[in-house]
């Protein structure tokens, strides 16, 4: 498994991936301009999760990589194929280029209160929660929670240390 910055090219299937049922619920899909402005920011980095056969089956997207602070938002990760163990291998990877590449301090994220799979995967990979922002989002059918969650650097590097 691998990640790549994102092409322009990738961005039809990566459109479709976010409208799939499976996903569609636990994010708020961009439209394809937004995913475009995010492939050019310096703050943000839309990456795209290749299998081994390099099959596109996913995407990531991190904010705030200038941030003075050295803290960065694990925005979104989107995983085409469910149950296979991609999304953990793509966090892992996520986690290696934060710590490693970007120097970053903090790795943060929210996530839907109800999306107790991603919160135990989550929480798997060495993520703690923080705290619960209460009926911050709007959806269809009502105000929704977020839980945010994060892991630091001195916690990575324990769990790396193993």
């Amino acid at each position: 498994m691998k990640l790549e910055h994102t092409s322009k090219s990738d961005l039809t299937k990566i459109l479709e991936m976010e409208r799939n049922f499976e996903n569609v619920e636990f994010i708020a899909p961009y439209d394809l301009d937004r995913h475009k402005k995010v492939i050019q920011k310096k703050d943000e980095e839309h990456l795209s999760i290749f299998d081994e056969n390099s099959r596109l089956i996913g995407f990531v997207i991190l904010a705030g990589l200038t941030n003075i602070n050295k803290s960065i938002e694990f925005k979104r990760i989107v995983v085409s194929e469910k149950s296979k163990g991609f999304g953990s291998k793509a966090i892992e990877l996520i986690k290696e280029k934060c710590f490693q590449d970007y120097y970053c301090n903090r790795l943060w994220l929210d996530v839907f209160d109800f999306n107790q799979r991603a919160i135990y995967v989550y929480e798997k990979l060495g993520f703690h929660k923080e705290g619960v922002l209460r009926e911050c989002i709007k959806k269809s059918n009502g105000y929704k929670n977020l839980v945010v969650m994060s892991i630091l650097k001195r916690e990575y590097d324990e769990r790396t240390a193993d």
